[in-house]
């Protein structure tokens, strides 16, 4: 028969458990608070960044609220209105020019450049396979109805092949300044003068 002795003082034996739960009690406060600091630290991360954009969504509001307000100058507007006006009134209707120009040019002829130097004015670079064709053309808008005034300003031959070497035929490059009928009957007025540029198309047949 077995005899259980116990040679531990009983007051020993109850601080060591209440001195174990303090510990495990101390150690769960001590992850609380630590698991707390950190959700605290994220939070103040994320409502700074937070804060910074909304911040910066302002800035750009603002911005476009600045570039979306009308002019409350009358005048402005005015004279903007004006300067459209004038500017619809002066365009040239282009597309029956182009069509006249090319229906007169010879089999071989291409059209390399077309701009507008002055409202009813233009400069046009034709190239042609025979030096003829560009007198040739020349004489033909001379007769057309919608030209006033045509001249050939130059005459160009093109360099031939020189890197493969081939005795090819040169091409000539006719530069030519027309001037168109001017069938517009108003012009618009406006208070300060408006410089026209010329409009370049190029066209590749």
């Amino acid at each position: 028969m077995l005899v259980d002795i116990n040679l531990l003082p009983e007051k020993e034996r109850e601080r060591s458990t209440l001195l174990i739960a303090a510990l495990v009690v101390l150690g769960a406060a001590i992850l609380f608070w630590a698991i707390l600091f950190v959700l605290s630290l994220s939070l103040s991360k994320e409502t700074g960044r937070v804060e910074s954009q909304i911040a910066s969504l302002h800035a750009s509001q603002e911005a476009v609220r600045q570039n979306m307000q009308p002019s409350t100058d009358v005048s402005d507007r005015e004279k903007l209105a004006s300067t459209v006006e004038w500017a619809e009134a002066y365009r040239f209707d282009t597309l029956p020019l182009l069509r006249e120009l090319i229906a007169l040019l010879p089999e071989r002829g291409f059209f390399v450049s077309f701009e507008f130097t002055a409202p009813h004015e233009s400069k046009v670079v034709v190239q042609f396979d025979d030096k003829s064709d560009a007198a040739y053309y020349l004489t033909r808008m001379k007769s057309s109805t919608i030209v006033s005034v045509a001249t050939m300003e130059s005459l160009v031959a093109e360099r031939l092949d020189e890197e493969r070497d081939l005795q090819t035929l040169p091409r000539f490059e006719a530069t030519y300044h027309i001037e168109y009928v001017d069938e517009r009957s108003f012009v618009v007025e406006v208070d300060d003068p408006i410089e026209t540029e010329g409009q370049e198309d190029d066209f590749d047949e």
